[in-house]
């Protein structure tokens, strides 16, 4: 997992995620990380269209963005 949330941040892709909130709650994001730290990861997030903050012990999965190109 953490292998995708580096490559996000590296290359500024964005990557899937499943994330649990501190209200218990799941949601899928779309995310492009901007900064990893030991306990956060900071990404702008797709869905809200600003920069978002995420408790990494809440990230409970990260993959490959599904990307739809336009031709």
């Amino acid at each position: 997992m953490l292998k995708f949330i580096k490559f996000s941040q590296e290359n500024q892709v964005p990557i899937e995620m499943i994330y649990l909130s501190k209200d218990g709650t799941f949601s899928q994001r779309k995310v492009i990380v901007k900064k990893i730290t030991s306990e956060k990861i900071v990404a702008f997030c797709l869905l809200r269209n600003q920069i978002r903050s995420f408790q990494l012990d809440r990230v409970l999965s990260a993959s490959w963005s599904k990307q739809i190109h336009a031709s």
